[in-house]
């Protein structure tokens, strides 16, 4: 799915799964659009009319947003009246959008602005479909995977990079070996901070690490998630991109 489009994403059930619910992320992101001055289309009168405009604040205390008022006078009381706002924003190769009910005129630092609640929802779209995270060395995540007939023994093995989409797991054949082209089900994630997660591999390729002969590198699609499990793991991903970037000062970490 290609997102490159300056216009608000449908209402769809596919984009449940790049929804950010927590008020903490969406605040942190909200205030890298203003610290980045990234500029943003607020559309309104569901889709003619719209305004670009700078995100001023973001206060959490009150939860609202606050934006710089717009150069053309009849644009801005027309989304004053706006029962149905949508933002959009793009902040490195990621799209955000989130929608408001209602803007207030207001002042900001002796200036005209408005101001919208803080949303309880927003979308955070990659330009491609499934964006990577490497997890943390500190707080490893880990997928227990069955390897005996009868599924009750299971095999510890650490995740080296995830996405919504599927993940990549460490393993060593004199222990224990995934054989390409099988699904595998039964499966558990554990990832910290989120909790812990049913899911079904489909084992994709296999290849060695160029640091240690022993070990393999083992790419995995996740089959037939549900979507309570895809919205935790959009969580995760959320969460350890947003302490990557945290540690490497704004910057994306690949």
């Amino acid at each position: 799915m290609a997102m490159t489009s300056p216009f608000p994403e449908p209402d769809s059930p596919e984009l449940e799964r790049f929804a950010v619910y927590s008020k903490v992320e969406i605040a942190a992101m909200l205030r890298q659009l203003r610290d980045e001055g990234v500029l943003v289309t607020a559309y309104f009168d569901q889709g003619p009319g719209f305004v670009v405009t700078a995100l001023l604040d973001v206060n959490e205390r009150f939860e609202e947003v606050i934006f710089d008022s717009a150069s053309d006078e009849l644009a801005q009381k027309r989304l004053l009246a706006s029962r149905q706002i949508t933002f959009v924003g793009f902040l490195d190769n990621v799209k955000l959008q989130f929608s408001a009910r209602v803007a207030e005129a207001t002042c900001y630092e002796a200036k005209p602005a408005f101001r919208v609640p803080l949303p309880d929802q927003l979308l955070r779209l990659q330009r491609r479909d499934f964006f990577r995270v490497r997890p943390p060395l500190s707080k490893p995540a880990t997928c227990l995977v069955p390897f005996s007939p009868d599924s009750k023994q299971y095999e510890s093995l650490r995740v080296l990079d995830i996405s919504v989409g599927g993940l990549a797991v460490l393993t060593y054949p004199e222990k224990f070996e995934l054989p390409a082209g099988t699904v595998i089900e039964n499966c558990f994630l554990d990832l910290p901070g989120v909790g812990s997660v049913s899911v079904s591999l489909n084992v994709r390729h296999i290849g060695q690490l160029p640091r240690d002969e022993r070990a393999r590198r083992c790419g995995c699609e996740f089959v037939d998630m549900a979507p309570q499990a895809h919205l935790m793991l959009q969580r995760y991903v959320n969460k350890i991109d947003a302490e990557n970037r945290k540690v490497a000062g704004g910057k994306r970490v690949a």
